[in-house]
């Protein structure tokens, strides 16, 4: 039974594929950072629990050293926060939880993955980064550029190890990741987006899965656009 490591899992696209790899006879180390009143009800033999705050580099580091034999590893925690740029403060914290987590918890697999020569590694990123975002959450639209920099660099050394790694560029998803930035008219954005929808967690979750299994064996470096024509 393969082993994978979901970040952000307590809700939205975290929780949707937690949901579908325990569906799909994976063993779940699901991560959440404060609450995990969803996760909680899933009461899965095969889903283990486990607790940090990626704001503090510390308990990722901790985190990170515990977990060590994952075969499959899905960055999908992420900071977005609506906020005028000069707040540095949420520059710092987008760089240790979008960026300096991934790459710590990457590190600490990657060891398993090549002993074992397999590995997916998948980081969650954002259609921001192809269009530049806005101003105001400019520091989670940099961070997630860098996750894909990331992306490409790590699955150029690794290849070799049969250890692919890939970004997901998601389009708009119906999570509560909206909510954060109140001034947006959501309505006029999803007129934009040529299936007129946004998507469901669950059909990230799809793709997810897809590039963490064995039939995903040539795809590494990539980083990848799910959207609906955004």
């Amino acid at each position: 039974m393969k082993k994978v490591l979901i970040t952000g899992s307590n809700s939205g696209i975290g929780l949707a594929t937690t949901k579908l790899f325990l569906e799909n006879s994976y063993f779940v180390i699901a991560h959440y950072n404060s609450s995990k009143s969803n996760l909680d009800k899933l009461r899965n033999a095969n889903l283990q629990l486990v607790k940090a705050n990626f704001t503090n580099i510390d308990e990722v580091k901790t985190l990170a050293s515990n977990l060590t034999e994952v075969d499959i590893l899905i960055n999908n925690a992420g900071y977005y926060h609506n906020e005028d740029i000069s707040e540095l403060e949420n520059i710092d914290i987008a760089t240790n939880v979008n960026i300096k987590a991934p790459l710590l918890l990457s590190n600490s697999v990657i060891p398993n993955m090549q002993k074992n020569q397999f590995g997916r590694i998948i980081n969650i990123s954002s259609i921001g980064v192809k269009y530049g975002g806005n101003i105001k959450t400019l520091h989670y639209t940099m961070s997630k550029a860098s996750l894909e920099i990331m992306t490409i660099a790590l699955a150029k050394k690794f290849a070799k190890d049969n250890i692919l790694i890939n970004s997901l560029r998601v389009g708009i998803t119906d999570t509560d990741i909206h909510k954060f930035n109140k001034g947006k008219n959501m309505d006029n954005r999803i007129k934009l987006i040529p299936l007129e929808r946004m998507a469901e967690p669950k059909e990230i979750a799809e793709m997810i899965l897809f590039l963490s299994s064995d039939k995903s064996s040539f795809a590494t470096g990539s980083t990848i656009t799910i959207s609906g024509g955004e």
